[in-house]
């Protein structure tokens, strides 16, 4: 009785370090993800959506969800881009997109 209970406590303590392991590389691994140059012109906040903002790129490639980018210490990840309304004039280098603050 005794084996069977330390050999279960022993698998439980095993499974727990593993699961431990793998969740802090997991995390590791995401901080190293590249972050794109851009500048953070106007943000809202709403507790619908969550951010919004307009923000300039420096360069021309079209955001993409999971993008990350770095603005005054803080990291930020594009959730969501909002297409440009192709009436109005918007700089090609400005969009708006949804954040979630790493």
């Amino acid at each position: 009785m005794n084996l069977l209970l330390l050999s279960l406590l022993f698998a439980l303590a095993l499974w727990a370090m593993i699961s431990m392991y793998r969740s802090r590389n997991r995390k590791k691994a995401e901080l190293l993800l590249p972050v794109r140059s851009a500048s953070i012109i106007k943000i809202h906040s709403y507790k619908s959506f969550g951010i919004i903002a307009t923000i300039r790129f420096k360069y021309d490639l079209t955001p993409q969800i999971g993008d990350r980018l770095h603005e005054e210490g803080n990291i930020y990840q594009i959730t969501g881009v909002v297409t440009p309304d192709p009436v109005q004039e918007q700089p090609k280098d400005t969009w708006d997109c949804r954040l979630v603050k790493i």
